[in-house]
């Protein structure tokens, strides 16, 4: 009776992650690399999260975006740093991302937008911490108002920017659910235990 229990607990949580309550939240991971190699490499990556409806027309949008962080890994012109939702981060030129396959790319040096989306520009709270995804741009400034750049080269052949399929996020619902039935299953245990 007791492998039976916890059988059906497993079973239940196992349940609970793959199906979320209410409409289902996505995430989808964005890598920008190959851009920065003639300014000491580095390399933009990248996480935001939507609900599936919003993304049936194949974009995400900045009003779309549930949440979104974005991590800089730092080279030898601009140090590491990231900017998220979550910190108080902030947008312009309305970021959108192609997440059905279609190519994401940045504007090229002669202004023309190739993939017809501005990916956009993200700042941090502080104010100090800047990524400009659409013309590859990123800027950290120092207490003292110095300015650390990196321009992306746009032509670059080494460029890309790959977006993940989008992977399912449970919502708090769920995971409480879950936290719900592995409590109740370990009572069950507990309590066959002492009947026996």
């Amino acid at each position: 009776m007791k492998h039976f229990a916890l059988a059906a607990v497993a079973a239940l949580g196992f349940s609970a992650l793959a199906t979320p309550a209410n409409a289902a939240i996505f995430a989808w991971d964005v890598e920008y690399t190959g851009w920065w190699e003639e300014e000491g490499g580095g390399s933009i990556s990248g996480t935001f999260s939507a609900r599936e409806e919003d993304a049936l027309d194949g974009i995400v949008s900045i009003d779309e975006m549930l949440s979104w962080i974005w991590n800089w890994s730092g080279n030898s012109v601009v140090p590491a740093f990231s900017i998220a939702s979550s910190g108080a981060g902030t947008t312009d030129f309305d970021p959108s991302f192609y997440v059905n396959g279609t190519p994401n790319q940045p504007i090229g040096l002669d202004l023309v937008d190739l993939d017809g989306l501005d990916q956009g520009f993200f700042t941090s709270a502080s104010g100090n911490e800047v990524l400009d995804l659409q013309a590859l741009l990123v800027i950290s400034y120092a207490d003292d108002g110095t300015e650390f750049l990196a321009t992306g080269n746009s032509s670059s052949t080494l460029g890309a920017i790959a977006v993940s399929d989008p992977t399912p996020v449970p919502e708090p619902a769920t995971l409480l659910g879950l936290l719900a039935l592995v409590g109740a299953g370990a009572a069950t245990l507990q309590r066959q235990k002492q009947a026996v």
